[in-house]
């Protein structure tokens, strides 16, 4: 299919999915779907800008055209599919309408990591959203705008987003809106490496959650509690502020991205066996493609740690060939740096533990600098690496987390 923008369409806007477009094969799926999105995007751009969708029926059948091109089984053709027949039914430039249908595209975008083009997406509805009347739709927008930009490394526009969202929900009375937008700001500190600012935001969170019940807020800021308390190796701490926020995970996403903070935890403690059932489950049952990611990456990081290279090399080969975010890019190459040590390729691990301490500086990761550089350090010693060993005890303060996970894993090969 030759992909054609009409002229009224424009051609100054979403400059991020014609970059796409031009390293991608026309032959790929990822080619019809993004061309698809262009031209459904172009299409909003025209008619709340004119009222019209081209003059006549041929600006929605061409769209339409495009969007058939996706495979029938893609969620994103019924996406599209949706917000084309919600243009042709709307009053003119009735942006109402077709809001929720650019949000799921924008969030099918993200489950997809494509996360520039989410960002588009979220800049294309912003500007026709009311932050009244639409205050819910403005806010989420922001906060995933900000959640899109941290994954791509830009932090300072992910805490303009952020801090944007709380404005709207502070005009708007929404509570609720204010600690979500408050969250995603925390989680810029977290990326950042200012963790001190980042647990202080989130025993905010929590607090203020818990006295107005707003149960599924506290279990998020439970989460970023866990992930800060593992990135400052209190791990028994970290895994119980995890299981805390379990029961009441806001969405499937945020119930895999907990279990993926418990295996973080144990696997840190050494108790790789509780640790490997959690992972396992979560790359049996995970959707989001960024979570599979991070259990495909520990996956890899306790292979090394048991000198299990063939399983190891598996996983490396795996997400070498994917694009991750800058944040999961730095930390890949220093796991594999540390791989490359405990299979005794010395000289490999250096190099590649220098390109991360460089990877990581470019990106502003001045946590993972640091973490990198301290392997570097290990690696250029000379020292003797010893495997990993599992221990046998789980500490009594998580022993019943442990057990839940064991039965989690259960539950997931009966199902497969």
């Amino acid at each position: 299919m030759i992909l054609v923008i009409p002229p009224i369409y424009g051609l100054m806007r979403h400059l991020v999915f014609l970059e796409e477009l031009a390293k991608t094969d026309e032959t790929d799926a990822n080619w019809r779907s993004t061309s698809a999105g262009l031209v459904v995007l172009r299409l909003v751009d025209h008619w709340m800008e004119t009222g019209s969708t081209g003059g006549d029926s041929w600006g929605l059948a061409a769209v339409r055209d495009a969007v058939a091109e996706i495979e029938e089984t893609t969620p994103v053709r019924r996406i599209l599919a949706s917000a084309v027949d919600a243009i042709a039914e709307a009053k003119p430039a009735d942006i109402s309408a077709v809001i929720p249908r650019l949000m799921a595209y924008a969030k099918s975008l993200e489950y997809d990591a494509r996360w520039a083009l989410a960002v588009d997406v979220y800049e294309t509805i912003l500007p026709h959203a009311d932050p009244v009347a639409d205050a819910d739709v403005v806010i989420t927008a922001h906060v995933q705008t900000s959640t899109c930009l941290r994954a791509l490394g830009d932090f300072d526009g992910a805490l303009d987003a952020s801090r944007r969202a709380q404005e709207v929900a502070a005009a708007a009375n929404d509570l609720s809106g204010q600690l979500r937008g408050r969250l995603v700001e925390g989680r810029v500190s977290i990326s950042r490496g200012n963790y001190p600012v980042a647990a202080s935001i989130c025993d905010e969170i929590i607090e203020a959650s818990e006295r107005h019940g707003l149960l599924e807020m506290k279990s998020r800021a439970l989460q970023d509690r866990s992930g800060i308390s593992g990135m400052t190796g209190e791990f028994e701490q970290a895994i119980q502020f995890a299981y805390a926020a379990l029961p009441n995970a806001a969405s499937e996403r945020d119930r895999e991205m907990i279990l993926l903070s418990i295996a973080t935890g144990f696997s840190e403690l050494g108790v790789i066996d509780v640790a490997r059932d959690a992972y396992l489950v979560v790359l049996a049952t995970a959707q989001d493609q960024y979570v599979r990611w991070i259990a495909a990456m520990n996956m890899m990081e306790i292979a090394g740690r048991q000198r299990s290279e063939p399983v190891f090399d598996r996983y490396r080969r795996e997400l070498a060939n994917v694009q991750l975010t800058s944040y999961l890019h730095a930390k890949f190459l220093i796991l594999v740096g540390n791989g490359y040590l405990q299979f005794g390729r010395r000289e490999l691990a250096i190099s590649t533990l220098e390109e991360a301490i460089q990877y990581s500086r470019e990106k502003g990761l001045n946590h993972l600098v640091f973490e990198a550089e301290a392997a570097l350090a290990v690696a250029r010693s000379e020292a003797r690496v010893s495997a990993s060993e599992t221990v046998g005890r789980v500490p009594d303060g998580i022993a019943s987390v442990a057990e839940a996970i064991r039965e989690m894993r259960q539950t997931a090969d009966a199902g497969a």
